[in-house]
């Protein structure tokens, strides 16, 4: 009985009569240059270390129905093709019109002191941490004429960390530590609405690094984003105060992006995420077929327009150290 329980394996290469198309790869940003990458298809057996790129392709880009030097800079509201011809792989194509991009109609940040000390060195240094949360809200008004879409990328700064060592006597000061905290994606319920309610029951409801959404719950209206940041830092160690260095704090950029560019990142969280792509990772289900826009379906053309802006804690660090407890 057991032995009719038993099996063998062994690896093979399947034998897969398929031919290579062209892959066009392309992120256009409003305002900068257009850079068109291409590549050919290949198969998931093939060397990692083979060169997958086209000698002899060549790009021509479109913009509304009229072909542009590739120096052009696109501008909101273009519609442009990109057209990729090879004598070996044969020729690709895809359209994308650049969007309009949504400026945010109001930004409030509201910082929470956790506690804040100074400390005396015996070095003649001075120590000085600062906790915090910080919470912001930025207010879209959506444009109702259009169908949005939506990605908001964050980034921290410090201004401090561009001083150099011999701001102090000591080569090796200002040591400076800032991070803004984590973002506590289940405050914002706008960032897990691409999330079905499968994925929810099976536990899969979190945006899990994910801020792409669309107007589908607002269009036309105005909507506020609520960003919670929890367990913010800040950390310095000098010789020598000085005002500037508590200038610290977020950049927030708002990104209007096409539908096909929401599409792939759509697809990046169902791949990597989502229920599905779990289980076609472990054999229980079929591999996800990845989204494309382009004529071989190997590819995406996608296209964006933003707007930043700072979220500056400078007047929030300065209090805090000056009423720090020592």
């Amino acid at each position: 009985m057991a032995s009719l329980l038993t099996s063998c394996y062994e690896t093979f290469t399947p034998d897969i009569d398929t031919t290579p198309v062209l892959c066009i790869n392309s992120l256009i940003t409003a305002g900068k240059s257009i850079d068109v990458r291409v590549s050919r298809t290949w198969l998931y057996t093939d060397d990692s270390t083979t060169d997958h790129s086209v000698d002899d392709a060549e790009i021509f880009i479109y913009v509304n129905g009229a072909l542009e030097s590739p120096d052009y800079i696109p501008r909101e509201g273009d519609t442009i093709k990109v057209i990729a011809q090879s004598n070996t792989y044969g020729s690709a194509e895809a359209e994308v019109c650049v969007p309009y991009f949504v400026p945010a109609k109001s930004l409030k940040s509201n910082p929470v002191l956790i506690n804040s000390w100074r400390t005396e060195n015996d070095d003649s240094t001075e120590t000085i941490s600062v906790d915090f949360n910080l919470h912001v809200d930025m207010e879209i008004a959506d444009p109702a004429s259009t169908e949005n879409y939506y990605q908001l990328s964050i980034l921290g700064y410090n201004k401090s960390s561009d001083y150099t060592d011999n701001f102090g006597a000591s080569p090796n000061l200002p040591e400076i530590s800032f991070n803004f905290g984590s973002l506590k994606y289940e405050a914002e319920p706008i960032f897990t609405e691409h999330i079905d309610v499968f994925e929810s029951i099976m536990g899969n409801a979190d945006g899990s690094g994910f801020t792409f959404f669309t107007d589908r719950q607002f269009s036309g209206k105005t909507y506020t984003l609520h960003l919670v940041f929890e367990n913010g830092s800040y950390f310095l160690r000098t010789d020598k105060s000085d005002p500037e260095m508590f200038d610290c704090g977020l950049i927030l950029t708002l990104h209007s992006i096409s539908k096909s560019y929401y599409n792939w990142i759509n697809y990046l969280w169902h791949r990597d995420e989502g229920l599905i792509g779990e289980l076609g990772d472990v054999g229980f289900g079929d591999p996800m077929w990845g989204y494309s826009n382009v004529s071989t379906g190997a590819g995406i053309v996608a296209a964006r327009s933003y707007a930043t802006y700072t979220v500056s804690l400078n007047d929030f660090m300065t209090s805090a150290v000056a009423d720090a407890s020592k």
